[in-house]
């Protein structure tokens, strides 16, 4: 019997999720045990999840997930390579992981992981740092970097998309694992029906998660034909219950507000939002309406949208680089089944790794742990703000783990 532990945001939990699930018991076996390593109430597109986390947990257990335990604010909203080292530190901790599985464009594990070993390399490092010094490269967006970077290296023109967002995240998980010298075996699932970013729903059977939740914020009912029967009662319960959607737009004004007063003389050290970023976000939060309208007119060819949102909340939230490096010293149970209570006994037979399983309570933790678990509560008492109907700030320390029977 294995155990494989899968990345995710779940944002919203979709048919192509439900898809990849049942790919991995096709590969491993039906007793083939899944741990979900799901994004807090950030997601790393750098922006607010459309539901909770306790919400979307529940919708993986309903969906054929047996565990989600929790990747914390703030490395659910970090950039590819912070993201994929925090999740995969997580999987690596917790002793019972034998495959990671994520999906990709590209479908080939070993294709990938060539790519991956190459771009570790001291060659390829070479290749980028000539790429993107280069003044004739200004502008150049990172995966387009890469891309030019990997094929001056090594001379070949076939390489898997580097700029496709789920080959991007496949390589970091691989190189996440290598550089950890980890023994959990890398595993992908061909992504299959619309593109991640795809905006529209298009006539395809798995919708991107962007589309749906475009959908989810306007039309609930006719969104839930996107999303796996296991899951609609969930999601209708909790948007009946003004539980979403959750929208970073009900911030504005609080963002706007931080940035006008906060000069970037008085910004040090903010992840993400050096290089000037923070000072075009201080000047347009003066003409700013809004959180998209302040993306739009911080924009810039040397910054993609992510990074942007990124520097917004860590400027706002007051995350620093330092706190970034740093991998996360705990994890979160926020949802489980009977195999799911199973994995968690292994757990702690095989690892001193700190699981919370009553958000409450962790006295248990280090010193420092207990500093970035507050520091997660302080984010999600934030989050609360951009639901539908006025939530408590201190709601997270009360929600106990979905237990599926």
């Amino acid at each position: 019997m294995k155990t494989v532990a899968i990345i995710s945001e779940y944002n919203p939990f979709h048919t192509g999720h439900q898809y990849q699930i049942q790919k991995i018991r096709e590969s491993f076996g039906e007793d083939t045990r899944i741990i979900a390593i799901m994004s807090g109430n950030y997601t790393q597109r750098g922006d607010v999840a459309i539901a909770d986390k306790s919400t979307r947990a529940r919708c993986a257990v309903d969906g054929g997930v047996n565990l989600v335990l929790e990747l914390p604010f703030p490395y659910s909203i970090s950039s590819a390579e912070f993201f994929a080292r925090s999740g995969v530190h997580i999987a690596n901790s917790l002793g019972v992981v034998d495959y990671l599985s994520f999906g990709s464009e590209c479908g080939n594990i070993d294709e990938l992981v060539t790519v991956a070993e190459n771009m570790l390399t001291d060659r390829f490092r070479a290749a980028l740092l000539d790429v993107t010094t280069n003044q004739a490269n200004r502008g150049l967006g990172y995966p387009k970097a890469c891309e030019i970077a990997y094929s001056m290296a090594f001379s070949v023109n076939a390489v898997p998309d580097l700029s496709a967002p789920n080959n991007i995240l496949a390589l970091e998980y691989i190189k996440a694992l290598k550089s950890s010298d980890s023994t959990i075996l890398p595993h992908t699932v061909e992504r299959l029906g619309a593109g991640f970013s795809e905006k529209n729903i298009l006539s395809f059977k798995h919708q991107s998660a962007t589309a749906i939740r475009e959908l989810m914020k306007h039309d609930l009912i006719s969104a839930l034909q996107y999303l796996p029967e296991s899951t609609k009662n969930t999601i209708l319960s909790a948007y009946n219950s003004g539980e979403l959607p959750c929208d970073a737009e009900k911030l504005s004004g609080a963002i706007i507000s931080f940035l006008r007063l906060n000069l970037p003389s008085a910004i040090s050290d903010i992840h993400d939002a050096g290089g000037g970023l923070y000072n075009r976000l201080h000047s347009a939060s003066f003409e700013a309406n809004g959180i998209s309208n302040l993306i739009e007119l911080a924009d810039t060819k040397k910054y993609t949208t992510a990074r942007i949102r990124r520097a917004i909340w860590y400027s706002f939230l007051g995350v620093t680089s330092s706190e970034i490096h740093t991998l996360p010293l705990y994890t979160q149970a926020l949802a489980m089944d009977s195999v799911g209570k199973s994995i968690l006994k292994d757990v702690k037979k095989m690892s001193s790794f700190p699981v919370i399983t009553k958000p409450a309570a962790y006295e248990f933790l280090s010193d420092e742990a207990k500093l970035q678990k507050e520091r997660c509560e302080r984010a999600d008492s934030v989050f609360q703000l951009t639901k539908p109907t006025h939530v408590s700030g201190s709601i997270s320390l009360k929600s106990t783990p979905y237990i599926k029977n």
